[in-house]
């Protein structure tokens, strides 16, 4: 009887405390990525929740160093980086992990640190965030059995859950779909003049029309769309001369040649810029420079420069056949086109061309993006998630916190 009455002790001492929370993370620090942004997403929330005593968080990042550590996205003892010691990072990720309420996993690559969390600790609930590329390959037995021990598999838009669930056979109750959400920090500009420091920079004026892409330039990853941009470009400078495409993201040596070969044959060299790498503060500039931001993917995730580009006031033309839908809300915000039909594309760059956002057209777009992805939203979906298993929440009525 004493026993007894020691273990239900024990379990409503467990579960009446705030729940200790784990997040498992590549990177979040030092690198700059779509699922980097979502791993310091997420990072504040466990910060916020923690603030509420709600949980008591931990993040571990197997490449970062301490010293990454941004301090408006979580506080020193909540954070340790591994400076890429895989053995520490998996010894003490597992050690910590058995004994905490909730683990959350940033990658696939960090699923059978969950695996064996989950086996020496059933009663850890186990989660993995699922973004896009990485997930939708045929996995080898042994991690798709791992894959299907999770509680819950987060998935960033209806697209991955779709290929989760048709690629890997996994229960659908077992998949929920959490959109990523703009940055807590990211600002919104209530005015859109064009910088003129990078107006200098890329020697551009006022009067050009610009369009623009941002993603990471690889010669193994060929389903961005911006080929497809290239090859409609002559016939749009055509009518407008002016016009200027403003390719930017890190590229590959491999890669720059062929774009520069894309480039040469359609003889579009005067309109078509190679900007590279272009750090992170510098992103929401460049967004007030453009015109238009253009990216017809066929296997994006997500993509959170969508909605960060829509929070800058931008017109956007995404592909119909991947997240881009979710980010896009379904064509609400943004044009969506089928990224294989060139014509389709051509048709609605001149349309978007022709028909400008006016000023107040772009406060409404921030409004309405802030109203679909913003991030108090997100962080009560993650709270939901560590304390009841699941992201769905009651939302009460509240104001805009644009206005």
């Amino acid at each position: 009887m004493a026993t007894f009455i020691g273990h239900q002790l024990l379990h409503f001492t467990r579960y009446s405390m705030a729940h200790r929370v784990l997040f498992l993370t590549l990177k979040t620090f030092s690198f700059t990525g779509g699922i980097e942004k979502v791993c310091r997403t997420i990072c504040r929330t466990l910060y916020d929740i923690g603030e509420e005593a709600a949980a008591e968080p931990m993040v571990y990042s197997m490449y970062d160093e301490n010293y990454d550590r941004d301090s408006r996205y979580l506080k020193k003892q909540q954070y340790q980086g591994f400076k890429g010691n895989r053995k520490i990072f998996v010894l003490k990720a597992f050690f910590k992990g058995i004994t905490a309420d909730a683990v959350i996993l940033s990658h696939v690559h960090l699923l059978s640190i969950g695996y064996f969390i989950k086996r020496f600790s059933p009663g850890t609930k186990v989660y993995l965030i699922a973004h896009g590329i990485e997930i939708w390959k045929k996995f080898p037995e042994p991690k798709l059995k791992a894959l299907r021990r999770l509680d819950k598999i987060i998935c960033v838009s209806e697209f991955t859950a779709e290929k989760i669930k048709n690629i890997h056979g996994i229960d659908q109750k077992k998949l929920e779909v959490l959109n990523n959400c703009l940055d807590p920090f990211y600002y919104f500009h209530k005015e859109f003049t064009k910088p003129k420091d990078l107006l200098k920079r890329y020697g551009l004026t006022e009067d050009h029309t610009i369009l623009m892409s941002l993603c990471r330039l690889s010669s193994s990853e060929k389903y961005k769309g911006y080929d497809n941009t290239l090859a409609i470009l002559p016939q749009l400078v055509k009518k407008y001369p002016k016009l200027q495409y403003l390719l930017a993201g890190k590229y590959d040596e491999e890669e720059k040649i062929r774009i520069d070969k894309l480039i040469a044959k359609y003889k579009i060299t005067d309109h078509v810029k190679l900007l590279g790498f272009v750090d992170e503060a510098e992103v929401s500039d460049h967004f007030l420079l453009s015109d238009i931001f253009l990216l017809p993917s066929k296997k994006e995730g997500f993509g959170i420069v969508f909605i960060e580009a829509m929070a800058s006031g931008l017109s956007v033309l995404g592909g119909n056949k991947d997240g881009s839908v979710d980010a896009l809300r379904n064509g609400d915000l943004g044009i969506l086109v089928d990224p294989d039909n060139l014509e389709e594309i051509e048709q609605a760059l001149a349309n978007m061309l022709a028909h400008p956002l006016r000023h107040e057209e772009k406060i409404e777009l921030q409004k309405k993006v802030l109203a679909s992805f913003n991030y108090e939203d997100y962080k009560e979906s993650i709270k939901s998630l560590i304390l009841n298993g699941t992201t769905a929440f009651h939302q009460l009525p509240k104001h805009n916190s644009y206005d």
